[in-house]
């Protein structure tokens, strides 16, 4: 986690996506509702709701974080990996578990998020999609390691429609907590957000986090994500930003 330790989330409720201009980003959590036009979100929804790349077997962790559990798995396709290279930079690379869905739609999010948002991936680490039903909890884990000043962690919720009372609210902590201890979860526990359809969040990876699962009374719906992360980015300039596009 980062080297400073926090008592609470600066939760950041914004209208629209800017441009980065600071980074680490600390305890804050960007939140922004209807990310996506109607159409666009539904059109991702559908995407994942119909491929057939989805299996049981992503790790809840981050290449270089910690916490989670080796066995504890959740539904998921993982689209891109970061992989370094002899020159010391970093490529991305096609995972195979989406070789019977187009990732043309994940190339598109992708680009749109460090358009939107300003930057470049330096250490690009995984792009991915996760699925949780009703049982189905996160491990308390993060998504990059402690000196990882310059990364990034997007969480975009595609669900089309979500019941306040069905739960999957992600919860983040100032510690590691071991998964199904409800007493220290709820103990060390200092912020959370809701899951909303079509909401998007940014945060720094290395603060504790872990999604809860559905509630028995959505016991057959999932709790769908789109999950994009690097741990490190170089952030964008006006020309910068004017070549990029």
């Amino acid at each position: 986690m980062p080297s400073e330790a926090y008592n609470s989330i600066e939760r950041i409720d914004l209208d629209s996506p800017f441009y980065i201009t600071e980074l680490p980003l600390g305890n804050k959590v960007y939140v922004i509702d209807n990310y996506l036009d109607s159409s666009l979100h539904h059109a991702v929804d559908n995407f994942l709701s119909q491929s057939t790349s989805w299996q049981k077997h992503n790790e809840v962790q981050g290449d270089g974080g910690r916490g989670g559990l080796p066995n504890h798995q959740l539904w998921g396709a993982s689209y891109f990996r970061g992989r370094e290279v002899e020159d010391g930079r970093f490529i991305k690379l096609e995972c195979e578990s989406h070789k019977y869905g187009s990732p043309h739609l994940m190339y598109w999010f992708d680009r749109k998020i460090r358009t939107d948002f300003s930057f470049e991936w330096v250490r690009f680490q995984y792009m991915g999609t996760n699925s949780q039903t009703h049982g189905l909890d996160g491990s308390c884990h993060s998504d990059c390691s402690d000196d990882d000043n310059y990364n990034l962690s997007f969480l975009y919720y595609t669900n089309t429609f979500w019941n306040e009372n069905w739960g999957g609210d992600l919860r983040f902590y100032d510690r590691f907590v071991p998964t199904g201890a409800r007493e220290l979860m709820d103990r060390y526990e200092i912020g959370r957000v809701e899951f909303k359809p079509n909401r998007l969040l940014m945060f720094d990876g290395r603060l504790p986090h872990g999604a809860e699962s559905p509630s028995k009374d959505a016991r057959y719906i999932d709790r769908k994500s789109i999950v994009l992360r690097g741990d490190e980015v170089r952030l964008l300039d006006g020309k910068q930003r004017y070549a990029n596009n």
